[in-house]
């Protein structure tokens, strides 16, 4: 079985069969969850005669629990702020990172023992999409109802690393009305901040690509739904990114609260493995406002 092949029976099949447990759950007809994952609707029942565990067994093989959850989070997110067109390229683009990422190897041969010295996988190229990444969040975020209440003063923004460096939206993020609104595409160079902030959370959890400020609010509600660390006084954007990044030698956290200091307003600061990940944070959050 070659490895597109497999990336299908070992990936795809269990995380159609997951999604379309969670979109079902969430009230989409099976008619629409066919429609987001490209099969029929009799498809869409025949994966869900069986239960949602077996297909979180299936994906728990090659990815630890927090993972998956995180990819869940991110696609239901998708489907409800992005339309199809986002939600499949996204899982496409999942997928194939995951074969290049050799993570499936040991999965592969240990179904297939004849392949003990296959590395086809580590030709492949992913292409990286981290402005397309950037944008997509930006409009999740845009057709949320309350997410213009999580704007600072100092505006927004959301910033995903790239091979080029940090790609944000020059200007950064403001409100028009009750949305939000930006005037020009994100590109690199965009955000120093945030882009120094990221890279030096990057460096010790690879994992975090992605941040977003947002303001200082609903501390204690968002404690009851994700990893929250705060800190400060911080004086300056020099001594935010040290007070931030001192709470990640410890572990990984969803948020960071920083009180701000002379002249500096607080804010909080949302880590993501993508910038999809920090903008499914951010709507989470703004459900407790």
């Amino acid at each position: 079985m070659i490895p597109v092949e497999f990336v299908v029976e070992a990936v795809l099949t269990p995380l159609k069969g997951l999604m379309a447990h969670e979109l079902v759950e969430r009230g989409y007809s099976q008619s629409k969850v066919g429609q987001l994952l490209g099969i029929s609707q009799p498809a869409v029942s025949s994966y869900l005669r069986n239960p949602k565990s077996q297909y979180e067994e299936r994906l728990l093989k090659f990815m630890d629990r927090q993972e998956l959850l995180r990819l869940t989070r991110s696609l239901v997110t998708l489907a409800e702020y992005a339309g199809v067109e986002e939600f499949l390229r996204y899982v496409n683009n999942y997928a194939v990172a995951l074969l290049a990422s050799l993570r499936l190897c040991p999965l592969h041969r240990a179904a297939y023992p004849e392949l003990k010295n296959c590395d086809i996988c580590k030709d492949l190229h992913v292409y990286a999409e981290t402005e397309k990444n950037v944008e997509r969040a930006f409009e999740i975020l845009r057709r949320c109802e309350n997410c213009y209440k999580l704007v600072p003063k100092v505006l927004m923004n959301i910033v995903e690393l790239g091979p080029g460096g940090g790609v944000g939206y020059p200007g950064r993020i403001y409100v028009e009305g009750t949305q939000l609104a930006a005037r020009e595409k994100p590109r690199t160079g965009a955000s120093r901040f945030l882009t120094n902030l990221v890279d030096e959370v990057n460096k010790l959890h690879h994992e975090i690509k992605a941040v977003a400020n947002i303001a200082y609010l609903a501390r204690d509600c968002v404690k009851a739904k994700m990893s929250v660390a705060e800190v400060g006084p911080s004086n300056s954007e020099e001594e935010i990114i040290k007070n931030v990044v001192s709470v990640f030698r410890d572990g990984v956290y969803d948020v960071v609260y920083d009180r701000g200091g002379s002249g500096i307003e607080p804010n909080a600061y949302v880590f993501g493995v993508d910038a999809v990940d920090v903008a499914s944070k951010i709507l989470e959050i703004s459900r407790c406002l």
